[in-house]
């Protein structure tokens, strides 16, 4: 049996105790990987299990004291050398789930209040509701189980921006008049790859005025236009985020202006995160202290937990976040925007609460790159 990646079964029964859940069913890929280690993720060595999962669903059972039974499709035969779980059960296709799932269940004490994400297919819902147990949504409970990173998620997160930070840097270096974004895109999935990641996760790239999160089209970059590089590489399941800019140029003054007002707003984030800062108090102090210090400002301050996922749960700034407080460990993103002619500024950093303060994960400069 393979240890656990960043599941805690001791936390995991902790919140289970204080929502008062006697189990929990798992099934979205990325959740099913955390709490069992079944190969469900797009970038597994054979991705086979996400390919067939309209076909051959796999979950995970958790209950109360946080121990776990993965029920997974017949044909993977590996079990125990993938999986953390505690227990596993066969399971055949999704046409049986129906008449097999529930009794299943009962069989292990199925029953009480159920954790369920709110992204569970119906079918396995309605296969639930057929029994006497009360269905409550747990994302929240799932997303706080996995804000705490495990020593090797840090250090498959820190791989994950390393090799970000390389794409960056080698991206950076081929920008001229007339390339094309799907240019700039191949070339960064193939860098990825040859970098060591498994996989990537997104490339928001925008030419000037063009759509960031549409790139691809084959704009080409002309000189005097701002870049945005916000890429994210996947290594071992854990991804990464990082935004820099460039310009075929010199910046002016009222972009440099602009940029600097959300740098030092993000390090006014940095330096008063430490373990025990309550979330929502440091957001409301962030507004107050660049309202006071960058008068006329505009930007927009958001901060996310980063792991399976790119914005795995936010946490602070504009789009709020929970009344909880930072720990050790947690690993997130601090990013903050404010538009500029037709274009936005921005800057995203990954970083990690220590037992002292907060540690910035990348070191690239926050500054626009300019390229003669």
């Amino acid at each position: 049996m393979q240890p656990p990646v960043g599941y805690n079964k001791q936390r995991a029964a902790a919140l289970m105790e204080r929502h008062n859940l006697d189990f929990m069913v798992v099934t979205s890929p990325r959740n099913v990987w955390y709490t069992t280690g079944l190969p469900t993720l797009h970038g597994a060595p054979n991705p086979i299990l996400e390919a067939l999962d309209n076909k051959f669903p796999n979950f995970s059972v958790i209950k109360r004291d946080g121990s776990v039974t993965v029920l997974n499709w017949v044909g993977f035969m590996s079990i125990d050398e993938f999986c953390w779980a505690d227990d596993s059960i066969a399971i055949f296709s999704r046409d049986m789930i129906e008449d097999m799932l529930l009794p299943t269940l009962e069989e292990m004490g199925f029953g009480g209040r159920v954790g369920v994400e709110s992204d569970i297919p119906k079918y396995v819902a309605d296969a639930l509701a057929a029994g006497e147990a009360e269905l409550v949504v747990c994302d929240d409970i799932l997303n706080t189980l996995r804000l705490v990173k495990s020593e090797e998620e840090l250090a498959r997160l820190t791989r994950a921006m390393e090799i970000t930070q390389t794409v960056t840097e080698k991206c950076l270096g081929i920008l001229k008049e007339g390339l094309t974004d799907d240019e700039l895109i191949s070339f960064a999935r193939a860098e990825m790859l040859r970098q060591g990641a498994e996989d990537w996760n997104h490339f928001t790239i925008r030419f000037g005025d063009s759509d960031p999160e549409a790139p691809g089209v084959g704009r080409e970059l002309q000189r005097g236009e701002i870049v945005r590089l916000d890429l994210g590489a996947v290594y071992k399941g854990y991804v990464s985020d990082l935004n820099k800019h460039a310009i075929l140029g010199q910046a002016d003054g009222e972009a440099r202006t602009v940029l600097d007002g959300l740098i030092r707003l993000q390090r006014y984030c940095a330096e008063n995160i430490r373990p025990g800062v309550n979330m929502a108090q440091l957001s409301d102090a962030a507004a107050e202290w660049y309202d006071e210090h960058v008068p006329g400002g505009a930007a927009y301050l958001m901060g996310h937990s980063i792991g399976l996922q790119v914005e795995d749960a936010h946490l602070f700034g504009s789009l709020g976040g929970p009344d909880m407080a930072f720990e050790e460990n947690m690993v997130f993103e601090i990013e903050a925007w404010e538009a500029y002619g037709d274009t936005q500024l921005g800057v995203e950093d990954m970083y990690v609460v220590t037992a002292e303060g907060c540690k910035k994960l990348s070191s690239l400069t926050p500054d626009i790159f300019e390229i003669a």
